[in-house]
This record gives structure tokens, C-alpha cells and sequence, in this order.
């Protein structure tokens, strides 16, 4: 007997194996199904599929023999994993010096005929395979050789399918922790920020001579971002009570009042421009979604911005059944390979801002659901060295 050496890559493999997380799995009829389908394809009494441990081989589905699983070292999958071409295929153990002598060909279940396709992931790294076995010497037609191969890649697309729901469940589930967590943050912010409002208010009323016409500019200041504040927390308290309230709750939107509210949060420095472009004079939709998803666009805009003075434009539109707008900034783009990536959570575009602080990539991931709840979308365009320009719209809220 011949034993077939670890594959190439085969701690790669391995990893690769677990993270389908199919190993010790109870029984499924979807790969029962694909076994029962080999074997009467075939006309073989058995049929397997076997996924290649470290020291084992398991069996995920088996027909005609309950095995659950073997010795790496003696099974012919371990063959099967680093076989490239086309269907592994023996027509008889007893006759091929690799396997004449193996345990599984002298004892039960004395295999005589096997043949098998791996199940393969699309960077082509063989996970396991998909297997028919008889006693008897064999050959198969063409036809059924290449139902093997379809059967082993519907078992791969299974593994997928199955992966894909899993990790869907647990992002589900971090986005409900992370609401969570943004709720007991929000409402853990009420009191230290009701008394910088509070000692502001003191300081205008008490000390205005001592302050200086500067200092009282400051204070407002501190005074009317501490109000804005307050209200956005309490929005995203009742949000983060009930996320239907961005469909059910609206209210009328002064463009004009925005684009102050907007200036006063963000430009304090003078060497940053925020204007807003449109027709309108207001919009009527939900204002902590609006709010949000602007202050996050705009406070990136500036955080990623490389020049001297930050540009800011935004534009708010309409038609007959959505409000369109965009956020357009002069900074450094994106570059194409990230312009996927940066709506997805914890995905940044850059390692740290122009302060020097690592971003940490919930902020557009935060915009882009606030829109898909409104029953909207963004989308980026950007260009090197001259800005970015974010794109999105959402259905209007009928009363």
C-alpha cells in the first residue's frame, strides 16, 4: 500500500476546511440527497462524501455504508485531494499496487471499484471529495464520470450556501450588539453633555464682561453644538428603540437651517467650506437619518482631507418619488480596489486620518444602512487627487 503525502499546501487546506465549519455536523438531506443521486447514477451499492481532516477523513454523507469516519493514512481519498485530473478512478484495488494491500481493500468493506471528484473551492483548494464504491471491478461511461465532477460541485456550493448564511446570522448579530452598544454609549453621553451645557449656559450668563467678546463667541458656540448634540443623542435613542421610526417619522427639514446647523458643528476652522446647492428651501423626510448620515460623509471629508483649505459641497434634490443628494469634497480619492470596501463595517480606506487616528470603519457601513432602511442606495465616485463625490437617494415618506 501506497499512503499519499500531505497535499502541497496543506495548512492552507486545512484552514481553509475549518472555516466551513462542516466538520461533526449532524446529518443533511441536501448531501444525503447527492450520495443517494451518485450511487444510482453509478449503479454502485456505495457512495460518500468525505471531507479530509488532519488525521481523518469524515463523512458528512454516506450511502449504502454507515462509516462516519477512518484513518487518514488508509483511506484513497487522501489520493483524491491533489488529483488534477478530471475523475480519480480506480477500476480495480486489488490490481494497483497503491491500494492492493490497504486495509479497506482485505477487510470489510472490500473495496474493489472507487471513483471520486474533489470538492474544491474556487481558488481551487480541495477541501474533500465526493466518492462512488463497489465490490466489484467497474467502469464508468462519460456520462457518469462527469455527473461525479456536477455532483462534487453542488456538494461545494452547498458548503458555500451554508457558510454564507452563517456568517450573514452572525454580522446580524454584531449589528444588533452594536446597536446595542450605541445606545447604552448615547445614553451614557446624556449626563456629561447636559452639564457642559449647563456650566456653558453659567459662564454666558455670569461672566460675559471677563470672557470678552471672544470668549463669548466660544462659549455660544460650545452652547449651541451642546444643543444640537442633545437633540441628535435623544434621536438616536428613540431610533435605537425602534429602527421603523426612519420610515415613520418625518418632519419638515429647512434647507437653509440645515446648511447653519451643518457650518456651525463643522467650521469653526476657517480653512473648512461647507455650502449646500439645491432648489429647494426644505425637504420633508426624517431628520436624525438626514443628520447622521451628512455629519458622517462630512466628518470624513474633512478627516481624509490633504489640502490647505477643505472644499465641501452638498446637493439635495428631488423627483416625483425620491430625495437625491450628494457630498462632494476636493480631497486625495479613493482608489478603485477600496471603493467596494468602504461601506463594509470596519473596512477603512486609509490606516489613519491626517490627525494621526486610526479610523474605525463604522461610520459609512452606519450611512449606507440608514439609506437601505429608507429604502435607498449610494454609491461612490472618485477620482485621484481631485475628490470623492458620495452619491445617494431614498423614497420619499408618504404621510
Amino acid at each position: 500500500m501506497i499512503t499519499a503525502p500531505n497535499h502541497v499546501n496543506e495548512e492552507e487546506r486545512l484552514k481553509t476546511l475549518r472555516s466551513y465549519k462542516i466538520l461533526d455536523t449532524p446529518k443533511e438531506v441536501q448531501y444525503d440527497s447527492l450520495t443517494q443521486i451518485a450511487a444510482e447514477i453509478c449503479e454502485t451499492p456505495i457512495s460518500f462524501i468525505n471531507f479530509v481532516d488532519k488525521d481523518r477523513v469524515w463523512s458528512k454523507s454516506n450511502y449504502g455504508l454507515e462509516v462516519t469516519e477512518a484513518p487518514r493514512a488508509d483511506t484513497f481519498c487522501t489520493h483524491v485531494i491533489d488529483f488534477k485530473n478530471g475523475v480519480f478512478v480506480i477500476p480495480d484495488a486489488t490490481k494497483d499496487k497503491r491500494f492492493k494491500n490497504n486495509p479497506f481493500v482485505l477487510n470489510f468493506p472490500n473495496i474493489v471499484f472507487y471513483a471520486s471528484y474533489p470538492i474544491t473551492n474556487k481558488k481551487g483548494i480541495a477541501i474533500g471529495n465526493l466518492c462512488v464504491v463497489d465490490t466489484i471491478p467497474r467502469e464508468l461511461t462519460k456520462i457518469q464520470l462527469n455527473l461525479i465532477k456536477v455532483l462534487a460541485n453542488q456538494a461545494m456550493n452547498l458548503l458555500e450556501c451554508h457558510k454564507n448564511r452563517r456568517i450573514k446570522k452572525e454580522l446580524e448579530e454584531k449589528n444588533v450588539e452594536l446597536e446595542k452598544f450605541a445606545y447604552v454609549a448615547a445614553h451614557d453621553l446624556k449626563s456629561p453633555l447636559n452639564n457642559i451645557y449647563s456650566l456653558s449656559c453659567i459662564l454666558a450668563d455670569m461672566y460675559t464682561d471677563k470672557l470678552g467678546k471672544e470668549g463669548v463667541t466660544i462659549v455660544n458656540h460650545i452652547i449651541n453644538s451642546s444643543n444640537n448634540l442633545k437633540k441628535l443623542i435623544n434621536d438616536v435613542l428613540d431610533y435605537s428603540k425602534d429602527s421603523s421610526i426612519l420610515k415613520n417619522s418625518c418632519s419638515n427639514i429647512n434647507i437653509l437651517n440645515l446648511q447653519n446647523e451643518l457650518v456651525d458643528l463643522f467650521c469653526i476652522d476657517k480653512s473648512i467650506s461647507l455650502k449646500i446647492e439645491s432648489d429647494l428651501t426644505s425637504i420633508n423626510t426624517n431628520y436624525t437619518a438626514v443628520n447622521q448620515i451628512l455629519q458622517n460623509l462630512i466628518d470624513n471629508a474633512i478627516k481624509y482631507n490633504d489640502k490647505d483649505t477643505v472644499k465641501i459641497k452638498i446637493g439635495i434634490n428631488e423627483d416625483k418619488e425620491k430625495y437625491h443628494f450628494y457630498v462632494k469634497d476636493n480631497g486625495p480619492g479613493i482608489t478603485p480596489s477600496k471603493q467596494k470596501k468602504i461601506f463594509n463595517i470596519f473596512q477603512t480606506a486609509t490606516s489613519k486620518d491626517k490627525y494621526g487616528n486610526s479610523g474605525h470603519g463604522i461610520g459609512l457601513a452606519t450611512v449606507k444602512k440608514l439609506i437601505q432602511q429608507m429604502d435607498g442606495e449610494i454609491s461612490l465616485e472618485s477620482t485621484k487627487e481631485i475628490g470623492s463625490k458620495f452619491v445617494f437617494s431614498f423614497n420619499k415618506i408618504l404621510k
